[in-house]
């Protein structure tokens, strides 16, 4: 993910299966925010596809990414 010249997030690649709780860590500034603002569709992948369930949500909007159960608050 990039905001103008600035790499926000670069080759985030991760697998999370069901019934899995996984966390998210790293200092201020790492990307984790904006992970999730991509993954929510907050923000559109500036490359890459998000991939839930075997559906690609990339080109989703946010209400129907929620329909799916994926949300963040």
């Amino acid at each position: 993910m990039r905001f103008g010249g600035l790499v926000a997030v670069d080759d985030f690649v991760n697998t999370i299966y069901e019934g899995e709780l996984v966390g998210l860590i790293g200092p201020n500034g790492a990307g984790k925010t904006t992970v999730f603002n991509v993954v929510t569709g907050i923000y559109y992948p500036t490359s890459g596809r998000i991939i839930f369930d075997g559906i690609d949500i990339t080109p989703l909007k946010p209400h129907q990414i929620t329909h799916l159960g994926i949300a963040r608050t």
